[in-house]
């Protein structure tokens, strides 16, 4: 028995990119518009990385974090952000992420609607996980 829309799968089995090679985090594509009306990655910054100044005209960001520390700012306002916390970006608000701690921040972001964001990511350069992300992503799914 099949059930249309429905999506399954691993984060082992999603594509890993990054925007632009320069970027200092990288994306694993759980979800795209391809698939549902919405995006849906793990966001990797490395120690020190931050996404660029971005906003969306239509779309809600949600922003979680998995582990790691950091920073969100959105418009003038500044936010302490750690496991466990979350942050909604309304559209028409600029926003970043920056990653404030050592080691590496872990983000699942999801963006309603797209907005062509997956088209962004796919189009980007192949990035990989490496054993210190397999770790911390394995050891989510194992709490």
């Amino acid at each position: 028995m099949s059930i249309p829309g429905l999506v399954v799968g691993s984060f082992t089995d999603c594509p890993v990119r990054k925007i632009s090679s320069n970027d200092s985090n990288k994306f694993v594509l759980l979800c795209d518009g391809t698939q549902v009306p919405f995006v849906s990655v793990v966001e990797i910054f490395d120690e020190g990385g931050k996404t660029p100044p971005n906003e969306h005209s239509e779309a809600y960001e949600y922003f979680y974090v998995l582990a790691g520390v950091g920073e969100a700012v959105v418009g003038d306002t500044k936010v302490s952000i750690a496991p466990g916390s979350y942050f909604i970006v309304p559209p028409g608000n600029n926003h970043e992420v920056h990653n404030t701690g050592t080691g590496r921040l872990y983000v699942l972001t999801t963006m309603v609607p797209d907005e062509t964001f997956s088209d962004l990511i796919k189009n980007g350069p192949e990035a990989a996980l490496d054993e210190d992300d397999l770790a911390v992503l394995r050891g989510l799914a194992l709490k």
